[in-house]
């Protein structure tokens, strides 16, 4: 049997053993804590750094998206540049074209100047004098030789009853003008009202000024013995009279005369067409 020393010795060099034992044990489970730990951290680490990368792929990637779409709407830009700049060259060689085609032949013959003095005619709105139309048919033709032409196809026009117009010969000028039996039907077209008929009054003013002109007013006015303020106004809204000139007497009055549309509306080819004090007394 072994003394009580010795065991004590032997129990206390077993705690010893035991406490580093369980030393090295804690030791090595903090060194494996911290391996632990130090992996982790590696591990997040990586994957900020992976997520980190993605990002900047993924921003390389959309600039370079954008950059694309960039690339590929200044390509569109350009291409719809390329195609109004050539739209505009065709449109200028249209243009060209157009210019070349409206030029009038150097020549024509009797028969086609005829024509082409129609269509004028048909074209205008307005009274075309020989001087006018010369100068739309070509630079050196004579008025004259125009004159003589519309002569020849007034006396034809005029003389075919089913056409629904006539030539006539107003204010130094000639003009196709649609037969009074169409009026109707020409106002409802345009929506036309009749014109209020001019005022005794008015109408025997614009004779005054008619036969006497250039006239100022206090003389259409000794004329009539009234006032004539009131007539004078309706006549220069409806542009059958203008001033034409300043009289040298007192106080420098204006002149008036009869405008073209005064001859349109009456018409007249001239002032030489109204009738003479001897015809108005017939007609009374």
């Amino acid at each position: 049997m072994a003394p009580a020393d010795e065991e004590t010795d032997v129990t206390s060099e077993s705690n010893d053993e035991a406490v580093e034992s369980n030393e090295d044990t804690a030791e090595d489970e903090q060194v494996d804590s911290e391996e632990a730990d130090h992996d982790v951290n590696e591990s997040d680490e990586s994957d900020e750094s992976d997520e980190s990368d993605e990002s900047d792929e993924s921003d390389e990637s959309d600039e370079s998206d954008e950059s694309d779409e960039s690339d590929e709407s200044v390509d569109a830009k350009d291409a719809d540049e390329a195609k109004s700049e050539e739209a505009d060259e065709s449109d200028d060689e249209d243009t060209m074209d157009g210019d070349v085609d409206d030029e009038a032949p150097e020549e024509l013959g009797r028969d086609e100047m005829r024509q082409a003095l129609y269509a004028l005619l048909f074209a205008s709105d307005r009274p075309m004098n020989p001087t006018r139309l010369a100068e739309a048919i070509s630079d050196d033709m004579d008025p004259e030789v125009v004159t003589m032409i519309i002569e020849e196809l007034q006396e034809d026009i005029n003389g075919r009853d089913e056409l629904p117009y006539f030539l006539k010969e107003i204010g130094g000028g000639y003009q196709l003008m649609t037969k009074s039996a169409y009026a109707p039907f020409i106002r409802r077209l345009y929506q036309i009202k009749k014109s209020k008929r001019l005022s005794k009054a008015v109408l025997e003013t614009l004779a005054i000024i008619a036969y006497k002109q250039p006239t100022t007013r206090a003389e259409v006015e000794a004329i009539r013995g009234v006032s004539v303020s009131h007539a004078f106004e309706q006549l220069q809204e409806k542009r059958f009279i203008k001033v034409s000139g300043i009289a040298d007497s007192p106080g420098r009055p204006k002149l008036y005369r009869t405008t073209e549309d005064f001859l349109l509306q009456f018409g007249m080819g001239s002032l030489k067409e109204l009738p003479t004090l001897e015809e108005l007394q017939e007609m009374r």
